[in-house]
């Protein structure tokens, strides 16, 4: 049965060659793929996440390749500034 949910999490780095960044969500066993396409960009900056950017994630635990769980949704919550924990 497939899981889903939604958190905030933290980017740990953007992929330029696989479009898509590596979300570390705290309540998930293990990391979350992005692909760009799921990234809801704002009006400001070129669309990319960066490292250490706070984001809402919704998630699924569908195999995304290397990554046990796969983004449906990525907001980036510039309200939040400090990375999770920090």
């Amino acid at each position: 049965m497939t899981r889903s949910g939604s958190a905030l999490g933290s980017v740990v780095r953007w992929d330029d060659d696989r479009n898509g960044a590596i979300i570390e969500v705290p309540d998930l066993p293990g990391d979350c793929w992005a692909d760009a396409s799921v990234v809801v960009h704002s009006t400001a900056g070129d669309g990319r996440l960066r490292a250490g950017q706070v984001v809402a994630v919704d998630w699924t635990d569908e195999d995304a390749g290397e990554w046990p769980f796969r983004a449906t949704r990525v907001e980036p919550r510039e309200d939040l500034q400090a990375t999770l924990g920090g």
